[in-house]
């Protein structure tokens, strides 16, 4: 991490933690359109509501299936 550059000092306001990297990547995920279930297998989540804390990511989801009932 100090070859990286990433702050490890508790008292630095850029401090870094592992989970940092794990919210990145699930934030990425669903911004790319993974859908919310698909990410939750991935970050092992035990329930949907775990994972929910991404879903603002994706003001979309469900869009397009929705759509689906236009005539």
């Amino acid at each position: 991490m100090k070859y990286a550059g990433l702050h490890v000092g508790k008292d630095d306001p850029r401090h870094f933690r592992f989970h940092d990297m794990r919210h990145t990547f699930a934030s990425l995920l669903v911004i790319k359109g993974v859908s919310l279930a698909r990410i939750q297998q991935y970050l092992g989540h035990s329930s949907i509501e775990m994972t929910m804390v991404y879903a603002h990511l994706a003001p979309e989801e469900g869009t397009a299936e929705v759509n689906k009932l236009k005539f």
